[in-house]
Parts: structure tokens; C-alpha cells; sequence
């Protein structure tokens, strides 16, 4: 008969692995949950952001860039561009709107010297507002208006 030999006991280096293993996963998603946590809190990426819907009705002949004036006096940021007689919604951020929830638009024919700014209203997230783009001549928009509908 030959002799029994002793298995090695291997349970005792797998617990200690495994353990290691566990520390390391709960390491990680501490750091993930904080990181979450502090991004939220700051309003970053992760956080949701209000819109303000903006229907823009070009009842001219000419072709109207659309833009966002985020501070009184400031140049605007590009909305977008609106054909002549179309209408288009644009969605704009809460963060675009000036200090209290003032939106402030400027638009400018395209090919035209001058720039129309509007009046600033006041709109809430979820808002909608309506600008109508009305050229005199074919790129005068002094007569257009803009005014909250909800």
C-alpha cells in the first residue's frame, strides 16, 4: 500500500485573497460615491440642467443668426440660425440666462451691419418664449418683439 501524503490546505490563502479583494472593491466604490457625491453638489455634469424653450419665427426674406447675451452689455453666444419664414425651437440653458432668470437675445440678419437686441424678460426653467423676427427692408429687425408664452 503506498502512504497517504497530507493535502495542502489552500483555503486558508484563498480566504486571504479574497479579502484583500473585497477591501479593494469597497476602496473603489467609496471613491465612485464620493466623487458622485461632490460632483452633484457642484452642480457639474451630473446634475440636471434646466432649458428654456425658444421658438423663433423669421417672417423675413433673409436668414437670422439668433444669440443668447448672457451679462448686459456683453457680446451674445450663437443660438443658432433660422431661414427666412421658417420657424425653429432651440432649447437654451438656465445657465445662458443672465442674473434672475433674464433672458436677453440679440439677432442678426446675415449679410446685415446691424444688430437688434431685445428687451430682457424674465422666464423660469421650463419657460417658453416667442421671438418674432420682422424685417423691414430685408434686414432691418428693429419691429421684432419678443414676449413669454408659459
Amino acid at each position: 500500500m503506498s502512504a497517504m501524503l497530507p493535502v495542502p490546505n489552500r483555503r486558508a490563502p484563498d480566504l486571504a485573497r479574497l479579502r484583500r479583494l473585497s477591501m479593494g472593491v469597497a476602496s473603489l466604490m467609496i471613491v465612485v460615491l464620493l466623487s458622485a457625491c461632490s460632483l452633484m453638489k457642484r452642480g457639474g455634469k451630473g446634475a440636471p440642467q434646466g432649458t428654456v424653450a425658444l421658438v423663433v419665427e423669421n417672417r423675413g426674406y433673409s436668414d437670422v443668426i439668433v444669440y443668447v447675451v448672457r451679462s448686459e452689455g456683453a457680446r451674445g453666444a450663437r443660438v443658432g440660425s433660422v431661414n427666412g419664414g421658417a420657424t425653429v425651437t432651440f432649447k437654451v440653458r438656465e445657465t445662458d440666462l443672465q442674473a434672475g432668470g433674464l433672458l436677453q437675445l440679440q439677432a442678426r440678419a446675415i449679410g446685415g451691419r446691424t444688430t437688434w437686441t431685445s428687451p430682457s424678460v424674465f422666464v423660469s426653467s421650463g419657460g417658453v418664449v416667442k421671438l418674432d423676427l420682422v424685417a423691414t427692408g430685408t434686414t432691418d429687425l428693429t419691429r421684432s418683439q419678443i414676449y413669454l408664452i408659459q
